[in-house]
């Protein structure tokens, strides 16, 4: 079980159960409070299922800016980068840009998670959107 915390120092934890959108991949679940597809969006960045961040914003267009509104810290941008799950997160900074100078309850942005885990290729991506990020 991995676990993350949120603003308010609870604990989100993720635990395994079947997937529904990603075939032959695990999904994460998130015990969160909040909007099922905001839910739905964190497991994804925790798997990094591009199908489903893709179905959720196509269901709901400003999903992406919406998860500002919410008390979690870390976006799935930051999930994303820390885990590196590259290709999620080229399609997250596509659709909101915004979300690479978020930062987390640690003051930590995206950038500062991928380039701890030596996920080189998500540093360079984050820096063609923040590059004064450093």
């Amino acid at each position: 079980m991995t676990q993350m915390r949120r603003e308010d120092d609870d604990m989100i934890e993720l635990h395994k159960t079947p997937g529904r959108w990603c075939r032959d991949d695990t999904k994460m679940k998130i015990t969160i409070q909040g909007g099922d597809d905001i839910v739905d969006l964190h497991n994804a960045s925790a798997i990094g299922c591009t199908t489903t961040l893709k179905s959720l914003i196509d269901k709901d267009p400003p999903i992406l800016h919406k998860i500002s509104l919410t008390t979690i810290s870390e976006t799935p941008l930051h999930i994303s980068a820390l885990l590196g799950h590259l290709d999620f997160t080229k399609t997250l900074i596509t659709q909101n840009p915004h979300l690479a100078v978020e930062l987390d309850s640690h003051k930590r942005c995206p950038l500062h998670l991928a380039s701890s885990k030596g996920h080189v290729e998500i540093v360079q991506e984050l820096l063609t959107i923040y590059e004064d990020a450093c």
